[in-house]
């Protein structure tokens, strides 16, 4: 039973569940209101013909050992009966949003293949259903689980990922060396107060072309807006919190080291830290610091520093070094919340002929850390998915608090900028 190698940057994810805290990335799907309604067999067999014939849909961990690598063997069968399930439910959307955050408690088994797929019944009026996509991070990061969930729709399209001139050998190995001598200086983040196991889930979402203008207007990129958006959030619904962290939030920011002939399967991103305010300061003047901060980091020293220490560096050293490795550098002490903005498509789509309304990306919490926000345009609206501990931060709150802010830019400045301009 030899297997295939799990790549040490998809096993990470792995080690980092030793912790407790389960590592699923998916989506949500908003199916638009229909009189064709797909039976549960209907989705299964739809799963069945695509879905479930991709690499590692059919796949399961081996049996591991201290020393032993994780490896992906041939599941004996895909029982469709477990993956794909029927759920109703019984309070419209709301009943969706916790029915994601209560699988985003649970684990996945290790004797089966590492995903699950629902079809939510009633989350809105007119028969109105949902679909839930869950893959294990170990077999996919954000966008690729994307890629991987189109098999599931119609017609068949692509995601334009960026592509450009990689750097020469010589100059990705300046680079990783500056970087990670940048990596060595950034140090620790402020600590968090005692965290749980429990996930909540939420959404906002806004037109892709409001904040597009809105970011254009201010000079600032979208993923700038969006995480001085989250930290004013945050400030406002958990106060106690920005306290605890001495007005300064570490976000981790994830960037894609995918290319357009990358496989869907495995992990292609990197991240760096920016520790944003959150201290009530006006807005306009919270996204100039934001941005400058993330200008002086993008610069691809730390990404390819990044990249290098999970694909490289954790392949060449012992597992039980790995296996300690990661959960030790992937958690509060290091950072505090998670920020990924995705591109998407452009094209309508539908489920077993179902059209589709919105979409959600599924991101897991870091251990120990209050917040995971993902970001994903879709056919002209920016979907964000929100995950939170609710130890922590009301989600509900934070929700309510960012869908009124991505309001807000439709009509003018945010509240403080013209304060701030007097």
């Amino acid at each position: 039973m030899r297997g295939i190698v799990v790549p040490s940057a998809d096993a990470f994810f792995l080690h980092i569940e030793r912790t407790g805290a389960p590592q699923h990335v998916g989506g949500i799907v908003v199916l638009e209101p229909s009189d064709r309604r797909p039976t549960i067999d209907e989705v299964r067999k739809l799963v069945a013909d695509g879905f479930a014939q991709l690499p590692r849909m059919h796949q399961r961990l081996g049996p591991t050992s201290r020393w032993r690598r994780p490896r992906w063997i041939e599941a004996d069968a895909v029982d469709l009966d477990w993956h794909v399930v029927e759920h109703r439910s019984t309070d419209g959307y709301a009943g969706l949003l916790r029915y994601v955050g209560d699988l985003a408690e649970q684990p996945m088994p290790r004797d089966r293949p590492l995903w699950r797929i629902a079809i939510v019944r009633d989350i809105g009026p007119g028969g109105a259903d949902g679909l839930v996509v869950l893959v294990h991070h170990s077999i996919a990061d954000g966008i690729g689980t994307v890629l991987q969930a189109l098999s599931l729709f119609e017609p068949p399209t692509k995601i334009a990922l960026p592509s450009g001139a990689a750097p020469g050998r010589l100059a990705r190995a300046v680079a990783t060396a500056v970087g990670l001598a940048q990596l060595a200086t950034d140090g620790t983040a402020a600590k968090l107060p005692p965290s749980s196991l429990r996930r909540e889930f939420d959404t906002a979402a806004v037109e892709l072309d409001v904040v597009r203008r809105a970011a254009s207007a201010r000079g600032v990129r979208v993923t700038d807006l969006l995480i001085a958006l989250l930290a004013d959030s945050v400030y406002a619904v958990a106060p106690g919190l920005a306290e605890a962290v001495n007005g300064h939030l570490r976000f981790s920011v994830t960037t894609m080291v995918r290319t357009p002939d990358s496989a869907a399967e495995g992990n292609a991103t990197a991240a760096i830290m920016v520790e944003v305010p959150v201290d009530g300061r006006p807005f306009d003047e919270l996204l100039t610091e934001v941005s400058a901060r993330t200008k002086r980091l993008q610069r691809p020293t730390r990404a390819l520093a990044s990249r290098f220490v999970l694909a490289t560096g954790l392949r060449i050293v012992p597992e039980p070094f790995a296996r300690w490795f990661a959960p030790t550098v992937y958690g509060q002490r290091f950072l505090h919340a998670v920020v990924s903005n995705m591109p998407g498509t452009t094209e309508q789509m539908s489920f077993a002929g179902v059209p589709h309304d919105r979409v959600y990306p599924i991101l897991p919490l870091v251990p120990g850390t209050p917040l995971a926000a993902g970001a994903l345009s879709w056919t002209g609206i920016l979907g964000v998915g929100l995950a939170t501990d609710p130890q922590l931060i009301d989600g509900p709150a934070l929700a309510a608090h960012l869908n009124q802010a991505l309001a807000r830019l439709r009509t003018g400045p945010l509240e403080g900028e013209e304060e701030a301009r007097a």
